[in-house]
């Protein structure tokens, strides 16, 4: 790699923003690289934070990869607890806030990478800034519900989504009464209702109760426990988590013309590049093409975060690097079942008028015959007239995640049913049946 001396600013040092970094130091040993976090941490595994509340991971620090100290052995500049406040296109040009001397900073850039992530929603009603509302975003959060746990007997979230779902998993297996307070009329709504039903029952079986069909109201205090107030109901507990979703961190962005989706995601092209030049942008703050719904989609997972990150540093060095784009692939715990989803459900292919059916089949992960055989929950998505493959979705004890990520490259690639049959998989009875389980499922597809 040729000297370059180009200067990249990193705004945002977690998946992608660290990701970026650590491949375009890689690639280029002369570039200079400033990062700034506004939090504590860089480098962290978010993902595990549920896990880390429920134990299973015994330190918080456990999920940091890297430290900011170990960055600048690399010569990466790591600059914590610097809030980037404005950014000014014309001149290249970043105005930092230093948040524990609340000085204001100025930097240029010749490359910009925005990778401020995104941050939990807040339902911001009346005693929202209850001591003992929280929120999971950050490890910084996790840290101080990690102390929270341990004293405490009785939790209410907000929310029935992936992180909720996670925690509530977590924290009813040390013990803690668990509630879930969902507006909706289902929890995990981004499935199609059979699966997400199972993983409630799932739940339900835990001990979490789950009120749907809730509206949160207010918080209130009485004595040490806070009092969640619904339009049905008051919950008394020792502390609540918002989970309600998330939302790009771009606010800081509205004055620069980029272009964004109604949400505050970014939109950027398969080089990861935002509507104004030499500025990028990965991670959960930026927007992916979804190859299924061939539109932009807002779908913040690390899986892509960690890719996209990739992908600027390959351009910005010059390899002119493409990413083309996501299916909506995702597994989630619950209990002893693995729940995953790649492409569409069914469910979401109806709101979209799309013209798609399904086949679904229940079969043994292995052979039948060899002991401990379980179930596997399996519901193909196909598109009628060329039985191309459009989801999957599949919930069971084992053999899940190897099975959906097959499905994933097979919806990638946009195989048929009738070719997907005929694939070549290994065969073994403690591993799997002379047919496996995703090949019974689309044997069934007639075109």
């Amino acid at each position: 790699m040729e000297v370059s001396g180009t200067k990249t600013i990193i705004i945002g040092g977690v998946a992608a923003g660290m990701s970026a970094a650590s491949k375009l130091r890689r690639l280029d040993k002369n570039a200079e690289i400033h990062v700034y976090e506004k939090g504590n941490d860089v480098s962290y595994g978010a993902c595990g934070m549920p896990y880390f509340l429920g134990g299973v991971i015994e330190n918080a620090d456990n999920l940091v990869v890297r430290t900011a100290d170990e960055f600048e052995k690399s010569n990466i500049h790591v600059f914590l607890n610097h809030e980037v406040i404005t950014v000014d296109p014309d001149t290249k040009t970043i105005t930092i806030l230093n948040k524990q001397s609340s000085d204001i900073l100025f930097d240029n850039y010749d490359k910009l990478l925005i990778a401020t992530g995104a941050s939990a929603r807040r339902t911001f009603v009346t005693g929202s800034n209850n001591p003992n509302v929280h929120v999971l975003s950050n490890l910084d959060d996790a840290r101080a519900l990690g102390k929270l746990v341990k004293n405490a007997k009785s939790i209410a979230i907000i929310g029935g989504g992936y992180i909720g779902v996670e925690v509530a998993d977590n924290l009813c297996s040390l013990g803690l009464k668990v509630h879930i307070i969902e507006s909706r009329t289902r929890l995990l709504d981004f499935y199609d209702y059979d699966f997400a039903k199972i993983a409630q029952v799932e739940l339900e079986h835990m001990g979490v109760e789950i009120h749907l069909n809730e509206n949160l109201q207010s918080y209130g205090l009485l004595n040490d426990k806070t009092v969640v107030n619904t339009d049905n109901a008051e919950y008394k507990v020792d502390f609540v988590i918002e989970a309600i979703g998330v939302k790009p961190n771009t606010a800081f962005l509205k004055e620069t013309g980029i272009e964004m989706l109604d949400n505050g995601a970014i939109v950027v092209n398969d080089c990861m590049e935002t509507s104004i030049i030499d500025i990028y942008a990965a991670g959960d703050c930026a927007a992916y093409y979804h190859k299924i719904k061939r539109e932009m989609a807002f779908v913040p997972l690390g899986t892509h975060a960690n890719k996209t990150g990739r992908i600027v540093a390959e351009n910005i060095a010059g390899l002119e690097s493409r990413f083309d784009g996501i299916v909506g692939s995702s597994i989630l715990k619950v209990n002893e079942l693995a729940l995953a989803k790649t492409g569409l459900g069914i469910d979401e292919a109806k709101r979209l008028n799309l013209d798609y059916d399904f086949v679904e089949i229940e079969a043994k992960n292995h052979a039948h015959y060899f002991p401990e055989a379980k179930n596997i929950f399996i519901r193909v998505i196909y598109e009628k007239g060329t039985g191309i493959l459009k989801g999957a979705e599949l919930v069971g004890q084992d053999g899940v995640s190897d099975r959906i990520n097959i499905m994933a490259l097979a919806i990638t690639k946009e195989l048929t049913a009738s070719e997907f049959s005929q694939l070549d998989f290994a065969y073994t009875p403690p591993y799997n049946s002379v047919w496996d389980p995703l090949q019974v499922a689309t044997n069934l597809i007639r075109i």
